[in-house]
């Protein structure tokens, strides 16, 4: 969502969508339910932010608790096309546990997408300048 020449982030109690630099974050919380209006919300707010041509990095927060399931690779996965279609090539995901290599591994299915891992926001924003 854009008010002039800033990028306003859209946030909601259990993920937020902001552009910080070349970078559009995406943070889901501990408690996001991963069901099928929440993906529809994102995404939409995903398009929307994508479009700044500023943008080639995505950086995703992973801060839920529950597991990662099909439904979230699918998701990831058609994000990650949507992305590339707006020049996004370079992923970088952010976990302190198992769950960054296992979305690293769907999302690297996609061709044309690069992917990094790193355990803290600080960490991505730096690889990703």
């Amino acid at each position: 969502m854009f008010c002039g020449d800033r990028t306003v982030s859209v946030t909601t109690d259990d993920w937020s969508l902001y552009v910080e630099e070349n970078a559009l974050i995406a943070e889901f919380g501990a408690d996001i339910e991963t069901k099928e209006e929440v993906f529809a919300a994102v995404n939409e707010r995903f398009e929307e932010l994508a479009t700044d041509p500023a943008i080639d990095t995505h950086v995703s927060v992973l801060k839920m608790e529950s597991a990662l399931n099909g439904e979230v690779f699918e998701k990831a996965q058609e994000a990650a096309e949507a992305g590339t279609e707006y020049g996004i090539t370079n992923w970088i995901i952010v976990s302190d546990d198992i769950k960054k290599m296992a979305l690293k591994s769907k999302i690297g299915e996609i061709p044309g997408v690069d992917i990094e891992t790193v355990d803290s926001l600080d960490e991505a924003l730096r690889v990703a300048a």
